[in-house]
């Protein structure tokens, strides 16, 4: 079977021009149709939350994604933010696991350090159970060692197929970075056209992606777009056989 993936930094809904408004996603997103879509820097009943709808219910709604969840990064203008899963599958498992902060000495030399999280999903495919672990790394270095391991950690515990995605904040030679690649296949290996995704007018930076363990990537591409300040990341994926 085949399904679309999608990771998109949705930058709380403001487009490049800084104009706030989550129907600009809405645009890029109905243009690719995931049946999986990850979302990052999601507001969630915040001040920025129009008609008491949070920021991922409202894409969910105007694109008839059944399923949503939302998982908490940090507290933030009266409410929470951080990332999201839409699906058209049934998700039968939610789980949020923060990654572990650094020390007040790290933060220190750090510019804007900031608590993140993973989110974990099992989801129902026809039948068949696969595991989406989707983040948003931080911009340091000390935060995003941890963040690697506690990547590996969830996923390295997993036999169930697992797709991996969000965005990193690394380009793909950061070595902090390379027991992602070698625990896990970036589905950019069956990449179409340029893979950058940073900043979205003319990106010059690979830095959010879709890997995979357990399926055949079918291929993969960059939309373009600049209604967020990132480019959103699409993969095809066909569940391998058990």
């Amino acid at each position: 079977m085949k399904i679309k993936m999608m990771t998109y930094n949705i930058q709380s809904g403001h487009n490049l021009q800084r104009d706030r408004d989550v129907r600009h996603a809405v645009n890029t997103i109905h243009a690719e149709n995931p049946d999986i879509l990850n979302l990052n820097e999601v507001h969630h009943c915040t001040e920025l939350c129009e008609n008491g709808k949070c920021q991922a219910e409202q894409i969910a709604e105007a694109l008839g994604y059944p399923y949503v969840r939302f998982g908490k990064a940090i507290d933030h203008m009266g409410g929470q933010y951080g990332n999201a899963l839409l699906s058209r599958f049934p998700i039968l498992e939610s789980q949020v696991f923060p990654i572990p902060g650094i020390s007040q000495e790290e933060k220190k030399a750090c510019v804007w350090p900031e608590d993140r999280s993973h989110m974990r999903n099992v989801l129902d495919i026809n039948g068949r159970e696969i595991v989406v672990l989707s983040v948003h790394y931080g911009l340091n270095p000390p935060e995003q060692k941890n963040a690697v391991a506690e990547t590996l950690r969830l996923s390295e515990k997993e036999n169930r197929p697992l797709v991996f995605l969000g965005d990193l904040n690394m380009e793909p030679d950061n070595p902090l970075l390379a027991p992602v690649f070698a625990a896990l296949s970036d589905t950019a290996e069956k990449g179409e056209g340029s893979m950058l995704t940073y900043p979205s007018d003319e990106p010059t930076g690979k830095i959010d992606y879709i890997f995979q363990k357990g399926f055949e990537t079918l291929r993969s591409y960059v939309p373009v777009s600049a209604d967020s300040d990132h480019r959103p990341v699409a993969a095809v994926l066909e569940l391998e056989e058990k």
